[in-house]
């Protein structure tokens, strides 16, 4: 007698790797694009089968996977590069990264649910470059809080995008990575309290900030001008202004619209684009996030004031 056939179930979100996916019962899906850098995040929700169990089949690609999951108080199994684990019942949040070229199965209760962020090819590597660490390894079903913590962070980032979302998300992204790959953080804070950055230099971010307002900033274009890695440059920015580079341009660019919206002659979707917004709705949307108040209320409270 030949086995009975097993539905296999695919998101249909129109993102191919989350779509790529393939899962033993109906998984709800909801998803998320971070348009500058094209990382993917997206929320599964339970589908309330209680004590069901359910697989969730990813064929090795090119894209880290970090998940954080709730605990339900059920065991789950599965493979990871060919290796197979088994995971004790836990009701503590979790979280686990799979590495790019990492096939990966995973058996767990229908009623999960968890927070997932897909990076794209390179990203990662490409932020920890010029830092020595061990590589990016599996790690299944750790209780790390800073981890879970940070992608919290970058998941209400790409959820709803701030004034400097570019660099917000790859400053949190970054802070991941060297999580994930054990960086001694301890050696990175010594090294930097040891470098001086020189007034010439702060000009010259001053001036590339100004001159590129606009556009998507990121902070390796930062760091490049002051010839520091991302993680020197970060630390040692602080220390010579007070304020981390990501608060600093965010100020510059709140700063810049707040004098755009004062001219009365100028339509919110030309003040979007001048401050480097893809669209107005995204502008007024970060906007608010950062000032409590709408740029149309904002603009008319001042047209009240003068």
């Amino acid at each position: 007698m030949s086995e009975p056939q097993i539905t296999l179930y695919r998101a249909r979100t129109g993102y191919d790797p989350i779509d790529a996916v393939r899962y033993r019962r109906e998984a709800v899906i909801d998803p998320y694009q971070h348009r500058e850098t094209d990382i993917l995040f997206y929320r599964m929700i339970g589908n309330g089968a209680a004590g069901k169990l359910t697989q969730a089949d990813r064929a090795a690609d090119d894209r880290d996977l970090l998940f954080i999951s709730p605990g339900t108080g059920h065991p789950a199994s599965g493979h990871v590069g060919g290796a197979r684990f088994k995971i004790e019942p836990s009701q503590a949040v979790r979280a686990t990264f799979v590495p790019h070229g990492a096939d990966t199965s995973v058996t767990f209760v229908a009623s999960a649910s968890s927070t997932n962020l897909m990076f794209p090819s390179g990203y990662l590597d490409r932020l920890m470059s010029g830092e020595r660490h061990g590589g990016f390894n599996p790690h299944l079903f750790i209780q790390d809080e800073r981890l879970t913590s940070l992608t919290r962070m970058l998941e209400s980032e790409i959820a709803s995008p701030g004034f400097v979302s570019a660099m917000m998300v790859e400053g949190l992204s970054r802070a991941i990575a060297s999580l994930i790959v054990r960086l001694d953080h301890d050696r990175l804070s010594q090294e930097a309290e040891r470098i001086y950055l020189p007034a010439w230099k702060i000009r010259r971010v001053d001036d590339f900030i100004n001159a590129h307002i606009n556009e998507n900033i990121r902070l390796g274009d930062l760091a490049a001008l002051t010839d520091l890695s991302l993680f020197h440059f970060s630390r040692v920015f602080k220390l010579a202004t007070g304020s981390t580079p990501y608060h600093y341009v965010c100020q510059r660019r709140i700063a810049y619209s707040c004098q755009l919206l004062a001219n009365g002659e100028l339509d919110m979707a030309y003040i979007a684009a001048a401050c480097g917004f893809a669209n107005q709705s995204h502008f007024t949307s970060a906007f608010s996030k950062a000032m409590g108040i709408s740029p149309g209320r904002y603009r008319r409270n001042l047209r009240f004031d003068s």
